[in-house]
C-alpha cells in the first residue's frame, strides 16, 4: 500500500473500543461454543448469572490500553497542563481545562503514567482529551473477525462489510452503553454524534437525528402517556 491510499480515518476512542470488542466478543463466543457443554450452575435470584460478553468486552478495554502503553498502536489527543478547577473530585471532573486546539502525539510512558477515565487521559500535572486512533492501525491488530464457515465460503481475504455510520453507531452504543434496559435519552445521542465526524466531516442534524433513532429500540421511540378515550361529546342524550 503506498502512502498516497493509506486510509488515515481517525477513530475516537470509543470507536475504536466499540470495534474491539466486538472482534473480541465474536472470537469468544466461537470458542466458547466449541467448548464441551457444562451443566448449568445454581443461581440464587439476587444473583443471577452474569452475560460472559460483559467479561469479553472488559477483557477487549483491557487489550486496547495495553497496546497503547506497549507502544504497538499510536493514539493522539489534545493537551493540557492548565488545571483551572482546583483538583477534581472523581467523576468526569478532572480539573483541568484550555485543552489545546491541536492533537499531539500521546507517549506510551504517558499511558503508563495516566489514567484513562471518562474520555480523557489524566495524570497529576497533565492530560489529554479527545483521543483519537488511526483506523487502519486498530484494524492491523484487531482485524475483522470472520467465523470459519463464512471464511470458507468468502475467501481468507475478504472482510465483513461496514461502513463509517455503522462503526460510529456501534461506537455510540458502547459509549453509552445501550442494552434492551437501557436506552438513553435521544437528545443526549444527537449531541454526542453532533460532536463527531465521519471522514472528516461533520455529522448534520439530520444524520445525528437518523442515527441516533437507529440505535434505540422502536418501543423507547414511542414515549408520552397513553391515550385515554372520553365520552363521545357528539352523542345527544
Amino acid at each position: 500500500m503506498s502512502l498516497q491510499t493509506l486510509d488515515r480515518t481517525q477513530w475516537s476512542f470509543a470507536e475504536a473500543l466499540a470495534h474491539v470488542q466486538t472482534v473480541t466478543v465474536a472470537r469468544r463466543a466461537v470458542e466458547a461454543a466449541k467448548l464441551p457443554p457444562k451443566p448449568a450452575p445454581a443461581y440464587q435470584t439476587w444473583n443471577p448469572p452474569q452475560d460472559p460478553a460483559v467479561a469479553w468486552k472488559a477483557e477487549a478495554e483491557t487489550e486496547l490500553l495495553v497496546a497503547l502503553r506497549d507502544g504497538d498502536l499510536l493514539a493522539q489527543g489534545r493537551f493540557t497542563e492548565e488545571r483551572t478547577h482546583g483538583w477534581g473530585h472523581g467523576g468526569s471532573s478532572s480539573g483541568f481545562g484550555l485543552h489545546s486546539g491541536y492533537h499531539t502525539s500521546i507517549r506510551p510512558e504517558q499511558w503508563r503514567e495516566g489514567k484513562y477515565s471518562f474520555g480523557r487521559l489524566t495524570a497529576r500535572d497533565w492530560e489529554f482529551i479527545d483521543i483519537r486512533v488511526a483506523r487502519f492501525l486498530v484494524k492491523a491488530i484487531w482485524p475483522d473477525f470472520i467465523p470459519e464457515p463464512m471464511r470458507s465460503m468468502q475467501g481468507a481475504a475478504d472482510a465483513i462489510y461496514t461502513t463509517p455510520y455503522l462503526d460510529l453507531m456501534q461506537a455510540a452504543i458502547a459509549h453509552f452503553g445501550i442494552s434492551p434496559r437501557n436506552q438513553g435519552k435521544k437528545e443526549c445521542l444527537m449531541d454526542w454524534f453532533l460532536e463527531q465526524q465521519i471522514e472528516g466531516e461533520p455529522v448534520s442534524n439530520k444524520l445525528a437525528d437518523a442515527m441516533a433513532t437507529l440505535i434505540r429500540l422502536p418501543s423507547a421511540q414511542r414515549g408520552g402517556a397513553k391515550r385515554v378515550l372520553g365520552p363521545d361529546l357528539r352523542q345527544t342524550g
